[in-house]
C-alpha cells in the first residue's frame, strides 16, 4: 500500500486532540466569561430576586465572585436579609461560599464539598422578622404536595462550617451568643452526619458533639433521628444571676435508646450545690415517641435539697407539663452562700403549663418558724418574661432571716477594715442592688403581715407591685406598725444609670404614736402623736450616693406632745448650759407644738420650718445639712424662761451629724441674760413670779403662732391645732401691790436699756 493511502487514517488522532483542545479552550473561556459576568454584577439582580421571591425578605448582595480551580468556589459578599422598611437587617454575612464538584455535575449528581460562612450575624429579635401579609411569599394552598425526591437526586454536602458567628438574642443587652466554630459533616439523605459545635454565652464555653441524620429528605415538620449526644458547659461566672455564683461545670449525655442524664455543680461562698437530673428517654422522641415523658431533678447542698418531679404529656411541643416542687432545709448551714433560706423550711408547689409560654404556680407554700407564705403566680415567657399573681406572707421574722447560718470552717482571708468603720459617718454605706429588676416584668398584689424584729413588734404591708422594663412602682403602699399607719408610693428605676429612687410617704389619721416607735426616733425622747410627710428623690448605687443626690422635702409635726429624757432633751440641756451655766437639769417639758421641715436639693437640705413652742418658751431658726459630707450649719434663736430667768440668745450650730457642735456668740448670752434679769427685777417680775416654779411659761413671743410652721412641716396639709396657750401673763400684768410702781419715765428707760442689751420684752 502506498504512503499516500495511510495519511488520512493517521490524521484522526490529531483531529481528536484538536477537538479536545478546542473543548477545553471553550470550557476555560466559558469559566472565565462566567467569572467576569459574576464579578461585574450581571447575575446579582437575578439571584437577589430569587432569594426575595423564596423568602419574602429584602435581600442585599454586595458582590459575587468565582474562585477557579478543579473545584470552583462561588462566593457571595456582604449578604443581608431584612424586612421591608427595617433599618437593621435580621441576618448579615460578610462572606458566604460554596464549592461545587464539576465531575458530579457531569455525572448527574450534586456534590458540594464545602459550604462556609464567615462573620455571620443573626438577630433573633421578632420585630426584625415580622413580615406584613402582602410581603409574605405566596403559597398555592390547592396545589398537591410534590412527590418526595429520591435520595440519588438529593445533594451531598461534605462540610457545613461557620466561623466567628454571632446570634443576638431578643431582650436586653449583653445576651449575644458567640460561635467560634460550628461544623456538620456528611450532610445528605442517606448518611449520618457528625455534629460539632462550640459557642460562648456570658463568658461560659459550651460544646456539643454527636450524630444525627440523615439531615436531608426528612418529611416536613419532623426532626431527623439523633445518635448519642454529649453537651458540656465549662466553668464560668454566673454573677449575672446571683452575685458570687459560679458554675463548676454541666454535662448532658443523651443516648438514642436510654435515659438522658444531666449533672453539674454550682459554688458560692465556698459552698457547693450538686445538680442531678433524669430527663427520661428523650432520644426516643426522634423516632416517633410522643410521650408522656417523666422527669426528675434534685439540687442538694449538705442536707438541704430542692426536688422537682413530674412529666410532660406532649414533649415534642413541650406542652401539658405538670410537676411537683418540694423544698427541705432542715439546717441552713448547708446553704450558706446561697439565697438565704431559713432553717426548718418546708415548701411545696405545683407547676403547670399547657403552653410553654405560660407557666402557672396555682399552689405555692412555704412554712418555717421564721417565714410562712403562700402564692398563686403565672409566668409568661412570650417575649419579655412577665410575672403576675398574688403573694401573701403571714409570718416574717426579720431577725431570724438575717441571722447568718453557721457554716463550717473556712480558709482565713486577709482582714480588711470595713469601708465605713471609723469614718465618722451616720449614714451607712449599703449597696442597693437593683440589676435583678431588669430580668422580667411583674404585676403582683402583695399582702405581708406578722413582720417582726427586735425593733419592731408587729408590722404589715399591703401594696400593688408593678415592674416594667426595670421601672418598679409600689403603689399604693400602705404600712401599718404599732405606732400607726403610713401610706404613699415607692419608685425605683433600675434602667437609669445610676438607678433612681423615689419615696412619697405620709402618716395617716392623727399621726404616729412616738412612744411606740423603736430605734433612733425612740431615742429622741419625744412623746405624743407625730405627723410625718416625705416626698424625696435620689439616685445612686448605695445609700450614701442616694443621700448625696437627694431632692425633695421632709417634715415632722408634733402637737400637744412632751419632751422626756433622750437625745432631744440632751440637746436642749446643752443649749441651756450655754445660756446659763448654773441651770439645773430639766424634767419633762410639755410641747405645745414642734415643727421641723427640710427641703433638699442635690444632697443639701435647708430647713423651711424649725420651730418649737413649749412650757419653757420658744426656739426657732435655720439649719442646713450637707448630706454629702454630713456637715451641719445653722443658727437657733432661743426665747426661754427657766426658774423665772429669761434666756434669750442666738446659738450657732455646726459640726456633723455624728458630732454636732453648739456655740453662743461671745458676750451674747451674758449680756442678754443680765439685761433680762435687771429689767425683770426693776419691773417686779422676779418678785411676783413663783420662785418655786422650775419651768414657767415665758410668755415672750406669745403672738408667735404654731399654725404656719405646722402647715409647712405637713407639706401643706391641714392637721390638728395645738391647745390654746394659757395666759398667766395677762393676770400678772395687773398692778402688783407688793412692789412700788416706778415712774413711767424710769420704766421706759429700763425697758430701753434692756432692749439695747438684748433683754427687752417684745
Amino acid at each position: 500500500m502506498s504512503a499516500s493511502a495511510l495519511k488520512p487514517a493517521r490524521r484522526w488522532p490529531r483531529y481528536l486532540a484538536g477537538g479536545f483542545a478546542l473543548l477545553f479552550l471553550l470550557l476555560i473561556g466559558g469559566v472565565f466569561a462566567l467569572r467576569a459576568a459574576l464579578e461585574s454584577g450581571r447575575f446579582t439582580p437575578r439571584i437577589k430576586a430569587e432569594i426575595e421571591n423564596a423568602t419574602g425578605y429584602r435581600a442585599s448582595i454586595g458582590g459575587l465572585g468565582l474562585a477557579l480551580g478543579l473545584i470552583p468556589k462561588l462566593e457571595l459578599r456582604d449578604v443581608t436579609l431584612s424586612t421591608p422598611g427595617s433599618a437593621a437587617p435580621g441576618l448579615a454575612a460578610p462572606r458566604l461560599a460554596a464549592s461545587i464538584s464539576l465531575r458530579s455535575l457531569i455525572s448527574g449528581g450534586i456534590e458540594i464539598p464545602v459550604v462556609e460562612a464567615d462573620g455571620l450575624k443573626l438577630n433573633l429579635d421578632p420585630a426584625l422578622w415580622a413580615l406584613p401579609a402582602p410581603e409574605r411569599p405566596a403559597r398555592d394552598a390547592t396545589a398537591p404536595p410534590s412527590a418526595p425526591r429520591s435520595a440519588a437526586t438529593m445533594p451531598h454536602i461534605g462540610l457545613v462550617r461557620l466561623h466567628d458567628a454571632h446570634v443576638i438574642l431578643p431582650g436586653s443587652k449583653g445576651r449575644d451568643i458567640e460561635i467560634p466554630s460550628l461544623s456538620i459533616r456528611n450532610v445528605s439523605a442517606t448518611s449520618t452526619s457528625d455534629l460539632a459545635a462550640e459557642w460562648r454565652f456570658r463568658g461560659i464555653t459550651f460544646t456539643l458533639t454527636g450524630k444525627a441524620g440523615p439531615l436531608l429528605g426528612a418529611a416536613p415538620g419532623t426532626l431527623p433521628p439523633l445518635g448519642a449526644l454529649s453537651f458540656k458547659a465549662g466553668a464560668g461566672d454566673l454573677g449575672w444571676l446571683l452575685p458570687g455564683l459560679r458554675l463548676d461545670g454541666l454535662e448532658l449525655i443523651a443516648p438514642p435508646d436510654g435515659e438522658a442524664k444531666l449533672s453539674g455543680a454550682l459554688t458560692r461562698a465556698g459552698n457547693t450545690a450538686q445538680l442531678d437530673a433524669n430527663l427520661g428517654e428523650i432520644g426516643k422522641l426522634l423516632y416517633g415517641f410522643t410521650g408522656p415523658l417523666p422527669m426528675e431533678a434534685r439540687l442538694a447542698s449538705a442536707d438541704a435539697s430542692i426536688t422537682l418531679k413530674g412529666a410532660v404529656a406532649r414533649p415534642l411541643e413541650l406542652a401539658d407539663g405538670q410537676f411537683d416542687l418540694t423544698v427541705d432545709v432542715p439546717d441552713a448551714a448547708g446553704l450558706s452562700g446561697f439565697p438565704a433560706l431559713p432553717p426548718g423550711l418546708r415548701g411545696s408547689a405545683r407547676v403547670e403549663w399547657r403552653d410553654p409560654r405560660d407557666i402557672s404556680l396555682p399552689r405555692f407554700q412555704l412554712t418555717s418558724p421564721a417565714l410562712v407564705a403562700n402564692a398563686a403566680l403565672t409566668l409568661g415567657l412570650a417575649g419579655r418574661p412577665n410575672l403576675t399573681g398574688q403573694i401573701e406572707v403571714t409570718r416574717l421574722d426579720l431577725d431570724a432571716l438575717s441571722r447568718a447560718p453557721t457554716a463550717g470552717p473556712a480558709p482565713a482571708a486577709p482582714s480588711a477594715p470595713p469601708a465605713s468603720a471609723g469614718d465618722g459617718r451616720v449614714i451607712p454605706d449599703i449597696a442597693v442592688p437593683v440589676a435583678s429588676l431588669m430580668a422580667l416584668d411583674a404585676e403582683l398584689r402583695l399582702a405581708i403581715s406578722g413582720v417582726t424584729s427586735r425593733n419592731l413588734r408587729q408590722a404589715a404591708i399591703q401594696t400593688n407591685l408593678r415592674l416594667n422594663n426595670g421601672a418598679l412602682a409600689l403603689a399604693p403602699f400602705n404600712l401599718t406598725i404599732p405606732a400607726g399607719r403610713l401610706a404613699g408610693q415607692i419608685n425605683v428605676n433600675a434602667a437609669a444609670n445610676p438607678a433612681q429612687f423615689g419615696l412619697r410617704l405620709r402618716s395617716q389619721g392623727t399621726g404616729l404614736d412616738l412612744a411606740a416607735l423603736s430605734g433612733a426616733l425612740d431615742g429622741l425622747g419625744l412623746r405624743g402623736r407625730g405627723e410625718i410627710a416625705a416626698d424625696l428623690r435620689g439616685a445612686g448605687a448605695n445609700t450614701r450616693a442616694i443621700a448625696a443626690s437627694l431632692n425633695g422635702t421632709l417634715g415632722i409635726a408634733l402637737v400637744n406632745g412632751r419632751l422626756e429624757q433622750g437625745a432631744a432633751m440632751d440637746a436642749l440641756g446643752a443649749m441651756l448650759a450655754l445660756l446659763s451655766p448654773a441651770s439645773q437639769r430639766l424634767g419633762a417639758v410639755e410641747l405645745r407644738c414642734l415643727a421641723l421641715a427640710f427641703a433638699a436639693e442635690q444632697g443639701v437640705a435647708q430647713s423651711s420650718a424649725l420651730f418649737m413652742d413649749s412650757a419653757i418658751g420658744q426656739i426657732n431658726g435655720q439649719a442646713g445639712i450637707n448630706l454629702r459630707d454630713e456637715s451641719l450649719n445653722g443658727r437657733l434663736n432661743t426665747n426661754l424662761r427657766v426658774l423665772g430667768v429669761a434666756l434669750r440668745a442666738p446659738i450657732n450650730l455646726g459640726g456633723t451629724l455624728a458630732s454636732p457642735r453648739l456655740g453662743v456668740p461671745a458676750g451674747a448670752a451674758i449680756g442678754q441674760n443680765a439685761a433680762g434679769l435687771l429689767a425683770d427685777a426693776l419691773t417686779g417680775r422676779v418678785v411676783t413670779d413663783p420662785l418655786g416654779n422650775l419651768l414657767g411659761g415665758s410668755g415672750r413671743n406669745a403672738e408667735a403662732d404654731c399654725a404656719e410652721p405646722l402647715r409647712i412641716a405637713r407639706l401643706g396639709a391641714e392637721g390638728a391645732a395645738p391647745a390654746q396657750r394659757a395666759a398667766p401673763e395677762a393676770a400678772q400684768e395687773a398692778p402688783r401691790p407688793s412692789v412700788p410702781s416706778l415712774p413711767s419715765p424710769v420704766q421706759d428707760v429700763l425697758r430701753g436699756l434692756g432692749g439695747i442689751l438684748g433683754g427687752g420684752r417684745r
